[in-house]
């Protein structure tokens, strides 16, 4: 099996892999087969490896297909970037019901190589199960009754999105624009615009941050752990933005009194905000 690109964004994926039969009878399973989760059939390749099924020993019939196409699995995402997901491979006979033909999941002998990567991921486990798809139609033909079932098989990947990848690629940039925020409030109190400026270019900063990972995720409609995270960056940006323009009215008397007040409050706003980013962090990542 290889991985040729696992995009997101599109919840889609494209795989190269091999896939066998071993049956016994006249019904040959690789004549109607059906990739239940495929993109696009006409994209999707499918080469026998032998003219004609060969004749086992036993009787039975052997045949096998190198698969190469496209596939299609909506991702969850409430957690990322710590996401863990499931890549599957579903297909199902397009013609015969169950009681004509069955799969059974060759689970000894099925697997993948240890060549295997995707960057990016960890894979975890893998499994193979044999299912049954009901559905409440007959699609048209009246010999079938008012359902029908078909046999599917099922190769379900688990793959993990690497630690390293939230720490360094999406924490740290975050970590390194709220903390640069708080040189506001460690600048003098009678230097205004520098501390006016160095928080909305934060705000700023971090607006940008959040746009360049929202852009590799499909629309969806729920926040993700990265974007609670953000939200806590916001609210902690905005609260200092909000102090500073509040205390510069404080100093205009320009009093030795007026500026260690607003030096007291700095300090003490620094610490909250200090606690309030990193528990509130930590906190997401435990009850994720």
């Amino acid at each position: 099996m290889n991985f040729h690109d696992l995009d997101i964004a599109s919840n889609t994926y494209s795989l190269d892999f091999y896939i066998w039969f071993k049956w016994k009878g006249e019904l040959d399973p690789t004549a109607n087969l059906e990739y239940h989760n495929g993109v696009d059939d006409s994209d999707t390749t499918s080469v026998a490896s032998y003219k004609t099924p060969e004749k086992l020993p036993d009787g039975r019939f052997f045949q096998a297909l190198r698969v190469d196409g496209r596939f299609v699995q909506p991702f969850a995402l409430a957690k990322y970037p710590l996401d863990q997901q499931t890549i599957t491979i579903s297909l199902e006979d397009s013609v015969y019901t169950v009681d004509q033909m069955v799969y059974v999941a060759d689970n000894r002998q099925s697997g993948y190589s240890s060549t295997v990567s995707i960057p990016g991921w960890e894979i975890q486990t893998a499994n193979i199960s044999s299912l049954v798809h009901e559905y409440t139609t007959n699609f048209g033909d009246p010999r079938l009754g008012d359902k029908t079932q078909y046999a599917a098989l099922q190769y379900s990947l688990t793959v993990s999105r690497s630690v390293s990848f939230f720490t360094w690629k999406l924490l740290l940039p975050l970590v390194i624009v709220v903390a640069a925020s708080w040189g506001a409030l460690l600048l003098e109190p009678r230097y205004v615009d520098s501390r006016i400026a160095l928080s909305v270019t934060a705000l700023l900063t971090t607006v940008f941050l959040q746009q360049s990972y929202s852009s590799t995720l499909p629309n969806i409609g729920y926040l993700v752990l990265l974007d609670k995270i953000y939200v806590i960056a916001y609210l902690l940006i905005t609260i200092l933005i909000l102090e500073v323009i509040v205390t510069a009215d404080w100093i205009k008397d320009e009093r030795p009194e007026s500026y260690a007040r607003v030096a007291r409050l700095d300090h003490m706003l620094l610490a909250i905000q200090t606690v309030a980013f990193v528990g509130g962090i930590v906190l997401l990542l435990v009850l994720r």
